[in-house]
C-alpha cells in the first residue's frame, strides 16, 4: 500500500509541473487572476510583458516595474530519508519563481509571482534586465545595475 502511495505521490508530482510555452501565477495582486492559473507571459512587446489567460490579459508596462526577484525552489519538500531515496534515484524537481514587483496606475506597489519552465527562465532573466530592471536578491538589497 505504500509502495503505491509513493508512485501515485511521484507521478502526480510530475504532472504538477509548467509545461513549455506556460507559466503559472502562484499570487499576488493581478485583478480577476486565480492563484495557480496557467497562462502564457508574452515579452516581444517592446513596452511591456502581458500575462494572457483564455480571453483576459494583464500587462505591466517596463517603466512600472520597480525591481524583481528569480528563485530555484524546491518543487517538493521531503523528510531527510526520504530526500536522500528520491536524491539516489531521480533528479530533485525545482521551480523556477519570478517575483515581479510594480506600480499600478495609482502608484501603488503591487506584486505578481510567476512559475516558469526551466527552458524559459534564462531568457525571462535577460528580458528583465536588458530593460534596466533592478534585481533583488532574497535576504538583500537590491542591486542597480
Amino acid at each position: 500500500m505504500k509502495r503505491l502511495a509513493c508512485v501515485v505521490f511521484l507521478l502526480s508530482a510530475c504532472c504538477m509541473a509548467v509545461e513549455p510555452g506556460q507559466v503559472r501565477y502562484l499570487g499576488g495582486t493581478l485583478d480577476n487572476t486565480k492563484v495557480g492559473t496557467v497562462g502564457r507571459l508574452d515579452l516581444s512587446s517592446p513596452g511591456s510583458i502581458t500575462y494572457q489567460v483564455s480571453e483576459s490579459r494583464f500587462t505591466i508596462p517596463y517603466e512600472q516595474i520597480v525591481s524583481y526577484q528569480y528563485n530555484q525552489e524546491l518543487g517538493h519538500h521531503l523528510g531527510v530519508l526520504p530526500a536522500l531515496a528520491v536524491g539516489l534515484l531521480k533528479h530533485r524537481q525545482h521551480r523556477h519563481v519570478f517575483t515581479i514587483v510594480y506600480l499600478n496606475d495609482q502608484l501603488t506597489k503591487q506584486i505578481a509571482v510567476f512559475e516558469v519552465p526551466k527552458r524559459a527562465a534564462g531568457s525571462v532573466k535577460a528580458v528583465l534586465d536588458a530593460k534596466g530592471i533592478h534585481t533583488c536578491v532574497q535576504y538583500g538589497a537590491c542591486s542597480t545595475k
